[in-house]
């Protein structure tokens, strides 16, 4: 009788593994082919935003510099600051700032009397690399791709949908390190 159970959970054990292999293999495949299906999707959204971004800015005659040659991120300098400040990834960034989907009317959101403070490595990439080109006291618009935002995801509280290029109107109150 013991080694009748003994062989049982062995024999369980041997169908257990292979079931696990079984799916390991599938859950391989099908990761596979989405992450192929999204690498496609993510570039054909590079060439989407950056023809949007560039597009309003010519149409609204803004006259911008862009963070990189590859980056996609589009500054405005309207005020460079006056305090010289040193940026990590740990810094603290005490901000006002408005945020709205390219070529919308309606703010999503306006900067208040409290002005809220962010790690520099937490915020989304637009910022990290846009608020890094100003100074303490500075000013700075940044026209962001979806890349370096929310990406091709929604995001909620205020509702910002998939693949939408945002505008920001930043301004930089204190720089902690």
């Amino acid at each position: 009788m013991q080694i009748k159970t003994i062989n049982l959970r062995f024999t369980l054990f041997l169908h257990m593994k292979k079931l696990y292999v079984v799916f390991a293999l599938m859950l391989a495949l099908t990761a596979c082919k989405k992450a192929a299906i999204d690498r496609t999707a993510y570039f054909a959204q590079i060439g989407i935003d950056s023809d949007k971004i560039r597009a309003y800015l010519i149409a609204n005659k803004i006259p911008i510099k862009k963070v990189g040659d590859t980056i996609g991120v589009y500054y405005q300098i309207l005020d460079s600051g006056n305090v010289a400040s040193l940026y990590t990834q740990s810094t603290l960034v005490t901000v006002g700032a408005s945020a709205k989907i390219l070529g919308a009317k309606d703010t999503l959101t306006k900067p208040s009397i409290f002005h809220p403070s962010y790690t520099l490595g937490s915020v989304i990439r637009g910022w990290q690399v846009g608020i890094p080109l100003i100074k303490k006291n500075g000013r700075i618009r940044l026209f962001v791709p979806s890349r370096y935002a929310y990406g091709m995801y929604d995001h909620q509280n205020p509702y910002i949908p998939a693949n939408s290029c945002l505008d920001f109107d930043i301004t930089l109150y204190n720089v902690t390190n």
